[in-house]
């Protein structure tokens, strides 16, 4: 694994709600590997001490490579992190927003489940709670840049490798969380919860 590459304003909704102009193709960004939490370690997430982070829902796709073919090998569901505010500064100063997004703790994952069809992962319903109230819900397949048009076109971009990691874009209802706060996130056959910092 060498990166996460995460997919912007993929669903029309959450491009509304910010505000934003629609992108006409795949807007990408790429996170490091040392951003990864894993749910399954049963700690909380410690948040930056500043700025307003927000949860970014996201079905997430594992890449695998076998013999020069790119294809998705595992499913879970995640949180891209944001500090909102920040990104807001730098997006109106015409700047580069990695430091919204590049931070500890900031790429959360739940446990990796294997993919037998894609079809059926799109299909699937994914949901997150924040303190016992719904604040995303959506489905892959009300993506605007489906999967298999994604994977072709990163590699048009990007060298890929075994490993690699997709955020594929979060759906609508991002918002702020505290610490104190717990999340559930469920979705085929992941389902965990967090609490934060």
């Amino acid at each position: 694994m060498d990166k996460i590459i995460c997919v912007g304003k993929n669903y029309l909704k959450h491009a509304l709600e910010l505000g934003d102009a629609v992108p006409e193709e795949p807007l990408y960004f790429i996170k490091p590997p040392s951003t990864i939490f894993l749910a399954s370690s049963g700690k909380p997430v410690a948040l930056p001490k500043t700025g307003e982070v927000h949860h970014e829902l996201e079905l997430v796709l594992k890449i695998s490579e076998d013999h020069g073919r790119f294809y998705f090998s595992h499913y879970t569901f995640g949180l891209d992190l944001t500090i909102r505010d920040l990104q807001v500064r730098l997006k109106k100063a015409g700047q580069p927003w990695e430091k919204s997004k590049v931070f500890r703790n900031s790429s959360i994952l739940g446990e990796w489940q294997k993919i037998e069809s894609l079809e059926d992962v799109l299909e699937m319903s994914f949901t997150l709670k924040v303190n016992n109230q719904i604040r995303q819900h959506g489905k892959g397949n009300e993506m605007r840049f489906q999967p298999l048009m994604l994977i072709e076109d990163l590699q048009r971009w990007f060298p890929l490798c075994d490993g690699d990691i997709l955020f594929t874009g979060t759906p609508e209802g991002v918002g702020p969380i505290f610490s104190g706060d717990k999340l559930e996130i469920t979705g085929g056959k992941v389902q965990y919860s967090i609490t934060v910092q």
